[in-house]
């Protein structure tokens, strides 16, 4: 599986059970409204090394290849603008401690914090991560409320619904198809027999 069906498996996956009630099609056009104002605003929530640590776990997630990663997608800023206008104050307080954590894990292991850490040590850190997630999901655990857990979530979706995204790697079309700008409009109001 290459990497743009990757995403578009995890982005069905993780966006239609975590918002019920909310098409696909909502969902993404609700993602581009949140990019578009996160452009034109600085930081809510999140302060410098806050944001910094959120794009660079969101890189590590989402890496740049051939095609744009999701710093390159300002997932960072879309996440923040989240936390300042759709979170609840308990959903964005568990977000930063999760990211508080993260720091943590990485003082502790490391003597440093998570971005100042070499690339080994940042994989190592969010590997761990993962490692946890997944056991809790395999004893069938409520596994949202996690930082990791909603972290790629938000990258998936912030990527995803991202111009970058949308365009560099899953090739969206505004209007799929070509456009004939010289169709011949009799021919679209005649009868069934007439063609």
């Amino acid at each position: 599986m290459n990497r743009r069906e990757l995403l578009r498996v995890l982005g069905a996956s993780a966006l239609l059970p975590a918002l019920p009630g909310r098409s696909a099609e909502r969902l993404g056009a609700a993602g581009r409204r949140i990019h578009a104002q996160a452009r034109s605003r600085g930081l809510q929530v999140l302060d410098p090394h806050q944001s910094e640590t959120v794009a660079t776990i969101a890189e590590l997630i989402i890496p740049t290849t051939d095609t744009p990663g999701a710093r390159a997608a300002q997932v960072h800023r879309f996440i923040d603008l989240l936390l300042a206008e759709w979170a609840p104050d308990d959903d964005r307080k568990q977000f930063l401690d999760g990211l508080a954590d993260v720091d943590a894990r990485a003082r502790t292991a490391y003597g440093t914090d998570f971005i100042s850490a070499t690339a080994a040590q940042r994989e190592a850190i969010l590997t761990a991560l993962d490692a946890d997630l997944r056991t809790r999901q395999e004893a069938k655990q409520d596994t949202w409320k996690l930082f990791f857990q909603r972290m790629k979530f938000l990258t998936v979706y912030g990527y995803c619904t991202s111009e970058v995204g949308a365009t560099a790697e899953l090739h969206y079309e505004v209007i799929p198809g070509s456009y004939d700008g010289c169709t011949d409009l009799r021919r679209m109001s005649a009868g069934p027999g007439d063609f």
